[in-house]
């Protein structure tokens, strides 16, 4: 499953979940695409994997707010 958690200018940061019962090739339940202002025609990515939903859970916490995650379950 794939959420917008942030939309920018240029691109989005998105998140991928793996489905349920299921992993990313390297034992990844999540990916998430973190795109920063790079010019005025590209923007910087970065991605971010995650093992376990708790870590997941605590990185969004840290770095997003309540509206911007507010639909996510896990």
């Amino acid at each position: 499953m794939e959420f917008i958690l942030r939309e920018n200018v240029l691109t989005d940061n998105i998140l991928k979940v793996a489905p349920q019962g299921k992993i990313f090739k390297g034992g990844y339940v999540a990916i998430l695409r973190e795109y920063t202002f790079l010019n005025a025609w590209q923007d910087k990515e970065s991605v971010k994997r995650f093992r376990n939903f708790n870590s997941l859970q605590k990185y969004l916490d840290k770095y997003y707010t309540e509206e911007e995650i507010e639909f996510l379950d896990f």
